[in-house]
């Protein structure tokens, strides 16, 4: 066609039909208008697009494409395979090569371009297929919760009553929470560490001779299956799947854990304690889960969005050299375009985008307007949002007199901002808000934030709650 060389023109007239059929079996006009603009010089398309079921892939095209160029290229080898010059004293079939070799380098120029617009698409459809996941996700999420309901299914903890989750922050992970979870426990207290690799380690809690609380060796769940006690709490210290996951990712995984464990049902009470963005995790988990939260205790937590996270956000490439990971991610993609950045194209959203873009307000708001519902029941939850911050002392200098130095509260933990960590934004949802002293650490690279954790305020605080919310 188009006046081209008989054996490039039965070779494109078969990559015409099978182009047609790979349009008219996938069902995406977008897949189409890719085709069209860079195949239309070469062949016409006559394939029917648009239906309901789209059915798509992208690997499968390009090599189908892949095979075009294959196909041209062969057939350009095997002219010059059987171009005799002797045969040839005018020039004429030298000539004719020689264009067919022109035509051909055309034709394989748009098959390649082609093949950079199916790159784009396929990272279109990656997209799409993970802003949609999340909330796919969790309907499955509460079908198997009302199954496991419904038919009396179990888990390996079903029938304890008094549940805690300790959800970390951004670059970490929960180690720094075993202290406060095993000083915070009971006697015969199930310690349940859940490790980013997936191991899961038990424990369970005894008294040294001091009287100190401790966790005793590393169990598999056979070894404390015949000793556990429904009266006891479960204590979960919990890894995040992806350190610096979006806080929704956090609760889906989370949630689908704790069913596994037979611990979403309508008796078992969660106590969440949340230190920096493992308060928004845990504010998240109980938004979408308010009947099975009984209380939030968070410290450090930037409920308005933080200025740090944010920087990190957008100057990654400056966070990275001081050691943070801003890219990291899971494949949850938020739908509000501001709670999204990209890499190399790949859009996601984490932890980074969140206090970037979002203060919880925005969540709040929203949740009190669509489902007033859930609010009255956050309302009704204890919520705990507590503060550190650091003492430094301020000299005054007079020539006439001596000044002693004067101490004075900062108003951050020297990265996120009491004010914030008290969610002052959340208004009525809050019913305490302590502030603490941390007495170790100071300014950007060695934070105060970083240890609050491991505070002895925080971890009394720990126990506090423990004791209080009992079943």
């Amino acid at each position: 066609m188009y006046g081209r060389h008989p054996e490039v023109a039965a070779i494109i007239k078969g990559h015409e039909t099978t182009a047609n059929g790979v349009l008219t079996d996938a069902g995406s006009q977008l897949l189409y208008e890719k085709f069209s603009s860079n195949v239309s010089t070469v062949f016409g398309l006559s394939a029917s697009v648009g239906g309901s079921l789209i059915t798509l892939d992208i690997a499968a095209t390009k090599s189908t494409v892949d095979g075009w160029i294959s196909d041209l290229q062969t057939c350009l080898e095997e002219a010059w395979r059987k171009y005799d010059p002797e045969d040839d004293e005018s020039g004429t079939e030298f000539m004719r090569i020689q264009s067919m070799s022109m035509d051909i380098n055309d034709i394989i120029m748009n098959y390649n371009s082609l093949k950079y617009d199916l790159d784009d698409i396929e990272l279109a459809f990656e997209n799409a297929v993970r802003l949609y996941r999340s909330p796919v996700r969790s309907a499955l999420t509460d079908i198997r919760i009302l199954y496991n309901a419904e038919n009396n299914v179990s888990g390996d903890f079903s029938g304890f009553n008094n549940v805690s989750v300790y959800v970390h922050g951004i670059e970490d992970t929960s180690n720094k929470f075993l202290q406060g979870a095993t000083e915070g426990a009971q006697v015969d207290d199930i310690i349940v560490r859940m490790l980013r690799n997936g191991d899961v380690e038990y424990f369970i809690v005894t008294e040294d001779d001091k009287g100190n609380k401790v966790m005793g060796d590393v169990l598999n769940f056979e070894q404390i299956e015949s000793s556990m006690n429904n009266n006891a709490r479960v204590h979960i210290v919990y890894d995040t799947e992806q350190k610096n996951e979006h806080r929704q990712e956090t609760s889906d995984d989370l949630a689908e854990k704790l069913n596994e464990m037979g611990l979403i049902n309508e008796t078992t009470k969660i106590d969440m304690f949340g230190h920096s963005y493992g308060g928004r995790r845990s504010l998240q988990f109980a938004m979408d889960y308010p009947d099975h939260v009984r209380s939030i205790t968070t410290i450090g937590t930037p409920y308005d969005t933080n200025t740090l996270g944010s920087l990190a956000d957008s100057a990654r490439w400056l966070a990275e050299i001081i050691g943070q990971d801003p890219k990291n991610t899971s494949d949850y993609l938020d739908f509000n375009l501001d709670n999204q950045n990209d890499n190399e194209d790949m859009l996601y959203s984490n932890a980074y985008t969140d206090m970037r873009s979002e203060p919880m307000t925005d969540d709040i708001h929203h949740l009190k307007s669509a489902n007033p519902e859930v609010y009255r029941k956050l309302l009704e939850m204890d919520i705990t949002a507590s503060a550190g911050y650091r003492t430094e002392q301020m000299v005054s200098y007079s020539p006439y007199y001596y000044q002693p130095p004067t101490e004075y509260k900062t108003s951050s933990d020297d990265t996120v901002s009491v004010k914030s960590q008290t969610g002052e934004i959340l208004g009525e949802l809050v019913d305490q808000r302590p502030q603490f002293e941390i007495d170790h650490g100071t300014g950007v690279t060695d934070p105060a934030h970083i240890y609050e954790i491991e505070d002895s305020d925080y971890i009394e605080l720990i126990k506090e709650v423990n004791d209080k919310q009992k079943e």
